[in-house]
């Protein structure tokens, strides 16, 4: 029961069936082996995985997939349709096609949209991502073999069920390995760019203790220590200031253009423009995370990622870099 409760407790089975000297076909073996691969395989599930929350890029890939769904059917007529007359058949297997679209604007545009909580990209993981990929695979199954059956007039048999559900398998496959290739092409940039040493270091001068913000009619202002500043995001003609004050987050409305903002701070190095709407401080930053639609910012006390803009993302790295 000792050695049972300091596996439990400290979760390193072999180190504690070595200094016992277990035998492999022991049931405590068994029992510690199967229990390590259990908890590590939960934690490569909750293991965050990065979604895709661009819905114009969703829609290009979803786009291209669709089509490639219908030219798969059409060359190589997978699924068997009673029909003989090649323009009737063209349209239903184009009809193959639109499912595949709709099938998948439902789970990558409109269920993010309607529940954007859940799609998180910092909350998203692998879990999240084989359901979400297997949600895909059904509603196309499903919807493929209704609509062969009453539109194609296929005759429903094991074998053309099973066909249709593998033809469904092909644009999750696809969809897979576009984001893949995505996250790969951004990690090798990534990397191209960390091979590269800076030309020149960012130079900082003498800071004041205060950075004053005034309104644009000149009937508002209020000043905050430029370290505690965080963040500083536009909303129309207005800038939403964050800052961080014992510990806590407090925010402000002023109105006031990012951009004249930007110009009375850029004499400061660590406030930076990471995107057309946001200033970040790069003293706040605890880390910046790769996803299949470019960079986002992970900041100290703001519970949301910050999105970079490919323009910035040199700028960027450069100040982390020399920040860090």
């Amino acid at each position: 029961m000792q050695i049972i409760y300091k596996y439990f407790l400290y979760n390193e089975p072999f180190h504690i069936i070595e200094n016992v000297n277990l035998s492999k076909n022991s049931s405590l073996f068994i029992f510690a082996t199967s229990y390590y691969n259990h908890i590590h395989m939960l934690d490569f599930l909750n293991k965050s995985y990065p979604f895709n929350d661009d819905p114009k890029q969703n829609l290009k890939v979803i786009l291209g997939i669709s089509l490639g769904m219908f030219l798969f059917i059409l060359f190589f007529q997978p699924i068997d349709l009673m029909t003989t007359d090649f323009n009737n058949k063209l349209l239903i297997i184009a009809g193959f096609g639109v499912i595949t679209f709709f099938s998948m604007v439902l789970a990558l545009i409109i269920a993010p949209a309607v529940l954007p909580g859940l799609f998180l990209s910092g909350k998203w993981n692998f879990k999240r991502d084989i359901v979400l990929n297997a949600c895909i695979w059904v509603i196309i199954s499903v919807a493929s073999i209704f609509y062969a059956l009453y539109v194609g007039q296929t005759k429903i048999t094991f074998y053309s069920v099973f066909m249709i559900v593998f033809v469904s398998l092909v644009p999750v496959v696809i969809l897979i390995i576009a984001n893949r290739f995505e996250i790969l092409k951004i990690k090798l940039q990534d990397a191209l760019y960390l091979n590269k040493k800076p030309d020149k270091a960012i130079k900082e001068g003498n800071e004041p203790v205060e950075i004053e913000f005034e309104s644009e009619n000149k009937f508002e202002r209020f000043s905050l220590p430029l370290n505690k500043i965080i963040l500083l995001r536009s909303a129309d003609n207005y800038i939403k200031i964050f800052w961080e004050k014992e510990g806590e987050i407090k925010k402000k409305l002023i109105r006031q253009t990012l951009q004249s903002t930007e110009h009375q701070l850029i004499r400061y190095p660590q406030i930076i423009r990471c995107h057309r709407t946001c200033l970040f401080n790069t003293n706040y930053v605890s880390k910046l995370n790769i996803y299949p639609q470019g960079y986002k910012l992970r900041l100290k006390y703001i519970e949301e990622e910050i999105p970079v803009s490919r323009q910035y993302i040199l700028k960027v790295k450069e100040a982390l870099q020399d920040n860090g």
